[in-house]
């Protein structure tokens, strides 16, 4: 079997579809079930979407109000289960063309309590590097939370030479941030990391975006 390499990941966006609705139904499970089609006649995008609640109407209450919506249909419909025909208008921003354009294979798309959860296959790193870049270039948020490979695992003493390149600010932040939970769904907020490291959320912020940047040139530079 060719090598090849899983990322999962999250990114966040005001105006990524839907983003507005599920931030305001978390507990609703949402899928993304093919990718954005054209709808010729109406000249706007098609997505169709996997919704696993118990409260329907509290999804299509959200929906009414969320930008990136223009209209919807319910195309199959199950106990608590519906397959939506989600027209996406023309105010919301598409970050999956460009993972097509990069030859990137997408296994899955769900929504997660920060945004939408990616699980994204790819032939090198290189590939999953440049979506980075593009999420850092649109201005979209891209966590990346586990990076695998189908063949060997990373040799021991990587981990090592990483952390040589951090400041010792650096690795007390990132250290403080794991222990708290800051990226975990029901961890600690940036607000309280940042009390807890004597500095203010922006600042916070600042490191997170520097030992990131430090994080994905180890991980996709060869």
């Amino acid at each position: 079997m060719p090598q090849s390499f899983i990322a999962e990941l999250v990114v966040t966006h005001p105006d990524l579809p839907l983003t507005p609705t599920i931030r305001s139904v978390s507990e609703t499970t949402v899928s993304v079930e093919s990718q954005p089609l054209t709808d010729v006649e109406r000249s706007e995008t098609t997505v169709f979407y996997s919704v696993t609640s118990t409260d329907f109407q509290a999804f299509e209450s959200a929906l009414a109000e969320d930008h990136t919506a223009s209209d919807w249909r319910v195309t199959l419909e199950f106990t608590e289960c519906r397959i939506y025909q989600i027209h996406i208008s023309s105010d919301a921003k598409f970050t999956t063309p460009e993972i097509a354009t990069l030859g990137v294979r997408v296994l899955s798309i769900e929504n997660d309590d920060r945004g939408w959860r990616f699980r994204l296959q790819a032939s090198d790193k290189e590939r999953l590097g440049a979506y980075w870049e593009y999420c850092r270039d649109e201005d979209v948020d891209f966590h990346l939370e586990k990076l695998y490979s189908t063949g060997p695992r990373a040799t021991a003493g990587e981990t090592d030479r990483f952390e040589a390149h951090l400041t010792d600010r650096q690795r007390e932040v990132a250290r403080t941030v794991t222990r708290m939970g800051y990226f975990e769904s029901d961890g600690a907020s940036a607000e309280d990391v940042a009390a807890e490291l004597g500095i203010s959320p922006s600042t916070l912020s600042t490191h997170l975006r520097r030992i990131m940047a430090k994080v994905f040139r180890h991980t996709f530079d060869d």
